[in-house]
């Protein structure tokens, strides 16, 4: 069974990233494009190959020809619109952040049992072998118990009419980067955060940076740090009781090879595509020919955590992560 895909928005995550992945996995193949310029869309759909151009997203949901959506629209049009191509009888994978709050996923989660579709969170870095061995390092107990958890993903963004400045629109640096550390800090040490605190600087509307401060229980702390104005920079450290593990440039490693450094020891990754293993993995739980570990349960806890430290750095002080 081949699952057809139609793309809302010609954006330009779609364009480097998800396009390419769908033509190159297995099974999969790309019918639709819709824009609400319909230039822009014949552009996008040219340029990939793509048969069907279309001038509005309602087109491409309403398509009886398309399998999946993939809803990359500006972050507030997350939910209404993965709402509607569940609605539209579609499978939807969404960009992250999925949803601006916790509650608007609880409304996917309504709309998913009801319509019998799936929706996936599209976080392509947590598909990356490296985690997978991360995991295996923790589980043999090589760096001990885990103490403390340490993401950074900084990138300097120019202040424009982008609407990752824009408040109503969901822009700010965590949800744009700090949302990476966070989901990779639970899938590592397979721990929910129960606590958080934070700090930031608003620029306009919106987080220009933040820092956060998760308790996630037992001892074992999660720091987060995101920005737009600090130098182009990715890390995570965890630390554990006998030793360290470092990933080098966790979050972006489409096109370049990773390393893992476990104390002294490093070990390479050969270079892959975490998109095309997402899209893949994204299309077996589709098929139910396997588990969706990320799906909207997991993504109601990932959302639950940004609630919190948007809510910490608000009023200055120490809240609970929802349950």
């Amino acid at each position: 069974m081949t699952l057809r895909w139609g793309f809302l928005g010609a954006s330009g995550i779609g364009g480097r990233a998800l396009a390419p992945a769908v033509l190159a996995a297995s099974g999969h193949e790309l019918h639709a494009i819709g824009a609400r310029d319909l230039a822009r869309a014949r552009e996008f759909a040219a340029l990939h190959g793509i048969p069907r151009a279309c001038g509005s997203y309602q087109e491409v949901i309403d398509d009886p020809a398309v399998d999946v959506v993939y809803n990359a629209l500006p972050n507030d049009a997350h939910m209404p619109w993965t709402i509607a191509a569940l609605e539209a009888g579609k499978h939807v994978l969404c960009e992250k952040p999925l949803a601006l709050t916790a509650a608007e996923v609880r409304q996917m989660q309504d709309a998913e049992r009801h319509t019998g579709r799936r929706v996936m969170e599209a976080f392509c870095h947590i598909f990356h072998p490296q985690m997978a061995r991360v995991r295996e390092i923790l589980a043999a107990g090589a760096i001990g118990p885990l103490v403390t958890m340490h993401a950074c993903y900084g990138n300097t963004r120019d202040y424009d009419e982008s609407f990752r400045w824009m408040r109503r629109h969901g822009g700010g640096a965590l949800y744009d980067l700090g949302c990476y550390c966070i989901s990779a800090m639970r899938v590592l040490s397979g721990r929910e955060p129960t606590h958080a605190a934070a700090v930031q600087v608003v620029h306009g509307e919106v987080d220009e940076t933040l820092s956060g401060l998760f308790d996630f229980g037992d001892g074992v702390a999660g720091q987060v740090f995101c920005s737009y104005v600090s130098a182009r920079t990715q890390h995570l450290t965890l630390i554990g009781k006998l030793g360290t593990i470092r990933l080098d440039w966790p979050f972006s490693t489409k096109g370049r090879s990773a390393r893992l450094v476990v104390g002294e020891t490093v070990e390479e990754f050969a270079v892959i595509d975490p998109y095309v293993v997402m899209v893949e993995q994204f299309g077996l739980a589709i098929r139910e020919q396997t588990k969706m570990i990320f799906g909207l349960a997991w993504s109601l806890r990932q959302a639950q955590a940004l609630d919190a430290l948007f809510a910490a750095a608000r009023t200055g002080t120490t809240v609970n992560v929802s349950p």
